[in-house]
């Protein structure tokens, strides 16, 4: 297993609930456990994540952009 599949599936591991709304990378990404050691290196989603979904986990749409929107929207993503 990879270094980054480890890391994937630690994160999902301990952040995803198939419950809550949002794919298991929308969840990562919104993940608060700052402390953690991992939490850097964590895996983002690069698309935008729904309203919805935000909503639920408290977070402001204006206060949240996934780090490479942008660049993906000008590789045609």
């Amino acid at each position: 297993m990879s270094l980054r599949a480890a890391v994937n599936d630690h994160c999902k591991s301990c952040t995803y609930d198939n419950l809550a709304p949002g794919t298991w990378k929308q969840q990562v990404t919104l993940c608060s456990a700052n402390e953690c050691a991992l939490y850097e290196v964590r895996p983002k989603t690069t698309y935008a994540i729904p309203e919805s979904v935000l909503s639920y986990y408290g977070v402001k749409s204006a206060s949240f952009q996934p780090q490479n929107e942008s660049s993906m929207e000008n590789k045609g993503e």
